[in-house]
């Protein structure tokens, strides 16, 4: 039976009709990741940055395959789609070589081929990399157990089985031939591999390839490795099964095209890979490695450093003698040092009440979360896993401080992790406030999650599962009332994804009746614009867009929530997620005109779903100066007025209007 697509999609996949509807969301996210390529080839960005941009969408095709490559193995379609992800990196490859890597040379910072160096650069190069990198490598004969990603060599020596050769992660991507000259270290891999094998007069040939292995685990219940105490523990159990991931199945292998077939065919058979997922390839690259090359010292070719604002919130509140509690989820946690982790354990071993809900399940990040939850435990913390059998996304944080004789809540509710490396890639929203309905809110979610009192019945805040699609359905269903009866409507949501078919249907139906409805989706969207009411656009950028953001007219009493939902089944139904309402109505303003409608008016960053599926770049109208709305938003702390703690937003005006940016106001629905 052939399927109908209620929702058109990328435009290449319209025609294939057999397609899964799980594998049209892996064409719209390969889809995203184009536009995530282009930002590569923004000549407007500074030139480091756009090889930054190479890096990002590297690391996420990895994690794509880890994520989702075992799925499509398994249904039409697979390689198909397979062989799209890695034309994606062929097409990067092809603008690393002509357009960034010319560029650099012209900018005084050459990356140059190991046979393009001279005798002598040579023997440099070759006397570093003995001295620093060969020490810690081992040819392996038998590498069944071969860990994935990275960086592999297969060697073909005479008379002799083939060994396979693993670049150690910890080794840059570059190396230095002078101040100025950087040669690829995979080259001069490939060119000093021949030290290794002493006893063998001959190697025959090299072939470069990356293997990925799926990521999924079972987190449910012990591996056969599980003995020790420790690891009957959550934790334990934990670390046990993210080691699953080292001996997971190859979903993908790419190799070098000049590999005789007996190659290829002996490295899949000894890490049975099979033949659909094996991709041929010219160039071998470890693209995220790219983050390598963007950070080389050259603050010229970057852009200058943003100055945050350093909160002292949670170590404030784990040193005061009048803090009797602080709670917080943790999702995404930092590699090493963490200022809010280590802000919680100092308050524990003061002998503070901490409760930390610790997501044990957040993808790629379990091990880590384990190692931080095992710390907290030690030092006296309350840490709670799974309130409910939920897997936790939502960010936020609730200190309660004896004041008098009462005791208030300071509550911070966020749209991103509290992880110190992710904050200096994407951009967030966050809420820190003193209302006692949105404080009280997240105090009784606290105390659900820890298991301290039933579901509750939030007054302010929406939660999933229990109210977020109630939530979200009735605040859509009241702009088509107000459409209905004559009135102005709007509707405008920022999010990472739009996936949710009752969703869609939702906001379709809204558009249909007079609702002017504006998303904007910065990856994956399962709806295409139908009708003039209905306008969507992606922004990617500098920021990387991770806020979520929700706005409804209302009948001009207007409503905005942030928070840590996506538009997607896991969000409205499996997960506990909140959205917070702005009850101050000039930070309300604030929000819609400062950032929405901002986003709305981009002419040079912004791309546009168009009906079919395919998206086009906006561009400014002849005549008009371009906005970037990022650029603006750069500009707003020096030039916009203190507007918090006021209790009439009706006469804002956003900083932006009257700067050349025609159209600000023009957005808001009269």
């Amino acid at each position: 039976m052939k399927m109908a697509f209620r929702y058109p999609v990328c435009a290449e996949f319209h025609q294939n009709a057999e397609m899964s509807a799980g594998l049209l969301h892996h064409a719209r996210v390969i889809a995203f990741e184009r536009r995530v390529l282009d930002e590569a080839r923004n000549g407007a960005t500074p030139l480091l940055e756009r090889v930054k941009f190479l890096g990002v969408l590297g690391g996420n095709l990895d994690e794509l395959m880890m994520v989702h490559g075992r799925t499509w193995a398994s249904r039409l379609g697979a390689k198909r789609v397979a062989r799209k992800t890695h034309a994606l990196l062929r097409k990067a490859y092809r603008v690393l070589k002509r357009e960034l890597l010319p560029a650099l040379a012209s900018a005084g910072l050459q990356v140059v081929d190991y046979a393009s160096l001279t005798r002598d650069e040579q023997t440099s190069v070759d006397r570093q990399f003995a001295g620093t990198v060969l020490p810690h490598i081992t040819p392996l004969r038998d590498f069944t157990m071969l860990p994935g990603l990275g960086f592999n060599l297969a060697v073909v020596v005479d008379d002799e089985p083939l060994a396979v050769v693993r670049l150690p992660d910890q080794v840059p991507m570059l190396m230095p031939v002078d101040c100025d000259l950087f040669v690829w270290t995979h080259q001069a891999f490939a060119a000093n591999v021949h030290r290794l094998f002493s006893d063998v007069r001959t190697i025959r040939s090299t072939h470069p390839f990356r293997i990925i292995r799926d990521a999924n685990i079972s987190l449910e219940s012990p591996t056969d490795s599980v003995v020790s105490g420790f690891s009957r523990t959550p934790y334990g159990r934990t670390i046990d099964a993210v080691r699953q991931r080292d001996t997971n199945p190859v979903v993908m292998m790419v190799i070098d095209r000049a590999a005789e077939p007996s190659i290829v065919e002996h490295l899949s058979r000894a890490l049975d890979v099979e033949p659909e997922t094996v991709v041929r390839a010219r160039h071998v690259l470890d693209f995220k490695r790219l983050w390598d090359v963007a950070q080389m010292p050259r603050a010229d070719l970057r852009y200058p450093p943003l100055v945050p604002h350093r909160s002292d919130f949670v170590r404030q509140a784990a040193i005061d003698p009048a803090v009797e509690r602080i709670s917080a989820t943790l999702y995404r946690t930092d590699r090493a040092e963490s200022p809010v982790l280590e802000a919680l354990l100092e308050a524990a071993r003061r002998g503070k009440d901490v409760r930390v809900i610790v997501e044990l399940k957040a993808r790629f990040d379990e091990r880590r979360n384990a190692e931080w939850s095992q710390a907290l435990d030690a030092a006296g913390a309350r840490v709670i896993h799974a309130p409910a059998g939920l897997k936790v996304h939502a960010k936020m944080l609730l200190v309660e401080r004896s004041e008098g004789n009462d005791v208030r809540r300071y509550a911070h509710v966020s749209s991103g992790n509290y992880n110190a490396s992710t904050a200096t890639i994407y951009t967030d929203l966050a809420l820190m406030t003193c209302d006692e309905t949105i404080a009280g809110d997240i105090a009784d979610l606290f105390a659900f999650m820890a298991g301290e009192a039933p579901v509750p019945e939030l007054r302010g805040v929406l939660m999933a599962p229990f109210a977020l699609r109630a939530g979200f359905s009735a605040l859509v269903e009241r702009e088509i009332a107000w459409a209905a009866r004559g009135e102005a409507a709007q509707i405008i949501l920022k999010m990472n994804s739009l996936l949710d078919d009752e969703a869609i249907d939702l906001l379709k139906r809204a558009a249909e009746a007079g609702v002017q409805v504006d998303l904007i989706v910065r990856g994956a969207s399962a709806l295409s614009p139908s009708s003039d009411h209905l306008r969507i656009r992606s922004i990617v950028g500098r920021f990387l867009e991770h806020s979520r953001a929700w706005y409804f007219r209302n009948g001009g009493d207007e409503e905005v929530f942030i928070g840590s939902a996506d538009l997607r089944p896991r969000n409205f139904d499996r997960r506990v997620e909140v959205m917070v309402p702005l009850r101050d109505r000039a930070l309300a303003a604030r929000l819609r005109y400062e950032v929405l409608d901002l986003y709305l008016l981009d002419t040079l960053s912004a791309r546009e779903l168009l009906p079919d599926g395919r998206y086009r770049r906006v561009t400014p109208r002849p005549g008009e100066p371009g906005l970037a709305c990022q650029s603006v938003l750069l500009d707003l702390p020096s030039s916009s007025t203190d507007v918090t703690g006021s209790d009439n937003g009706d006469d804002y005006r956003p900083p932006h209007v009257g700067r050349g940016h025609a159209g600000a106001r023009a957005l808001c629905v009269p």
